[in-house]
């Protein structure tokens, strides 16, 4: 059976918002019977993780949190894949980072070292929200095209796309939202959101077998 993996750290705002978004990839997994191994908090540290990831190699994983150009971070920033150190773990693994920068050289490296694919962002992945939202991130409308684009990238996956689909499809509704968003009479608000919508299409990236599949 193939498997799906997700890390959702928690332990600041930024990361807390994609902790609530892969909540729906969850739910999304579980109605469509997808094997799926949710490390969440804590459990997105690197011992865990590097021992699922080494053990069980799943097809597709998700990586939800901070990094850079070389590093993907789980549970309070702690290194999970570092460049160099340990990408094998992702060999035979289609991934998905949100995470700042790594698809700039990690995403590459790891296709080097025998990994399937590898879509992310070669720049900061960036966001607008409502601070009054903060303690419930499900609710902030500022939040949630960004909510969408990101997890477009994994239902696509999931359902049978290709790599190549999942970006395109990801593209294509990111070019949606900055139409909506771009209005004669556009107030702060949606100035900022298509800010970041223009952003981060931009920087996304997709490495290696661009018609492999889930």
């Amino acid at each position: 059976m193939k498997k799906f993996f997700i890390t959702r750290p928690s332990h600041d705002t930024t990361v807390s918002y994609l902790y609530d978004w892969g909540a729906e990839i969850i739910d999304f997994a579980e109605k469509n019977n997808v094997s799926y191994t949710d490390f969440k908090k804590e459990k997105a540290n690197k011992q865990e993780v590097c021992r699922f990831l080494l053990k069980q190699t799943p097809r597709l994983a998700m990586f939800n949190g901070h990094g850079n150009s070389t590093t993907i971070a789980g549970h309070k920033d702690e290194p999970l894949v570092t460049a160099d150190e340990n990408e094998p773990v992702l060999a035979s693994t289609i991934t998905y980072a949100v995470s700042c920068d790594a698809a700039a050289e990690l995403g590459p490296r790891i296709i080097q070292r025998e990994g399937i694919a590898f879509i992310g962002y070669a720049g900061p992945f960036g966001f607008a929200h409502q601070p009054s939202r903060e303690c419930n991130p499900t609710k902030d409308k500022f939040a949630e095209p960004f909510k969408l684009i990101s997890n477009e990238i994994i239902v696509s996956l999931l359902s049978g796309h290709t790599t190549k689909e999942a970006y395109d499809k990801s593209q294509q509704l990111c070019s949606k939202l900055i139409k909506k968003y771009s209005v004669d009479d556009v107030d702060k608000e949606s100035e900022t959101i298509r800010f970041w919508l223009f952003w981060n299409k931009h920087f996304q990236r997709v490495h290696g077998d661009e018609s492999a599949k889930f």
